[in-house]
């Protein structure tokens, strides 16, 4: 039996993924796009209220939308997790199901949410911690939550678990917020539900069946608070074990890529959160993904030509 060999393999399933997988359809590549949550982490976004085209949207809605107009260009998606990728003849991809054959492959894998690193935080997960305030807020309903993290991502999920808590600690590293955007800084200090305290670190966990209270450290003086829940919202780190197989270029733990999503391999390119592009955005993402399924249908098509 012959093995089916795609023009482009699109290993993920969030914005970067989908944009590239529309693209690379619309440029006639066979394409197909493996990823285990469609949508990625965009997915999990409270609100999204600098994507063009949309005042506010939740970002799971965002990302139907993406996934519709993927379907509607008839392109595949498997669910499967990628545990390897070799470099032969065609790239030779290996997931938990099947095998598949590409000329050109995209990494689009994204990140992980970074957690906190401190003792019982594995065990208090989905009994009052949790990475996903667009998943978990609900179960807060008139209880007190904290919130760790200073970024856009820390600011509206704070203010989305406002809806439901009736207080609110967000607790940042800094002395100030640093990394938001303006308007969301104004929306949090308007809320009168949250109370923001800085210079503040989250050092340990209390609880016995569930979390109870937490010890945090504020300018070196301790103390401890009673919270039901606590958001960890510090970041996330790229997914790069794909890349490292393929002896693919990291800076500072990021794949590495030119202005047309190249990586130093040949036939690899890379889009998202995932590579060095200084500005995670969803809009980013989707453009970069973008311009790798352009770069793959020119490369294709210049190998064509000269057979």
């Amino acid at each position: 039996m012959t093995k089916e060999i795609y023009d482009f393999v699109i290993v993920g399933a969030g914005a970067a993924a989908l944009a590239s997988a529309v693209y690379a359809a619309r440029y006639r590549l066979k394409n197909l796009v493996i990823g285990l949550i469609p949508g990625g982490i965009a997915g999990t976004a409270h609100e999204v209220c600098n994507y063009p085209g949309f005042n506010k949207i939740n970002g799971m809605e965002l990302m139907i939308k993406f996934l519709e107009q993927v379907k509607h260009n008839d392109i595949e998606i498997k669910q499967e997790i990628v545990q390897e990728i070799k470099k032969e003849k065609f790239f030779k991809i290996k997931t938990n199901k099947a095998e598949y054959f590409a000329k050109k492959i995209l990494l689009a894998t994204g990140s992980e949410r970074k957690k906190l690193g401190i003792k019982k935080e594995n065990d208090f997960v989905g009994k009052g911690i949790s990475y996903c305030a667009t998943c978990d807020s609900g179960f807060y309903k008139n209880k007190i939550v904290g919130v760790v993290g200073g970024s856009d991502a820390a600011l509206t999920a704070t203010l989305l678990i406002s809806k439901f808590a009736k207080k609110i600690y967000l607790m940042y590293r800094k002395s100030e917020f640093t990394k938001s955007e303006p308007a969301w800084v104004e929306e949090v200090k308007k809320d009168k539900k949250i109370q923001v305290l800085f210079e503040t670190f989250v050092t340990e966990l209390f609880g016995k069946e569930k979390l109870e209270s937490v010890k945090i450290e504020t300018k070196g003086k301790s103390s401890e608070l009673k919270v039901d829940g606590l958001f960890i919202e510090i970041g996330s780190t790229p997914n790069t074990k794909l890349a490292e197989q393929l002896g693919i270029k990291l800076e500072k733990g990021e794949i590495a890529v030119d202005k047309n999503q190249r990586t130093n391999v040949e036939g690899v390119f890379a889009a998202g959160d995932v590579t060095t592009t200084p500005f995670k955005q969803i809009i980013t993402a989707a453009a970069g993904g973008s311009i790798a399924a352009y770069t793959a249908y020119k490369e294709i098509g210049s190998e064509k030509a000269k057979k």
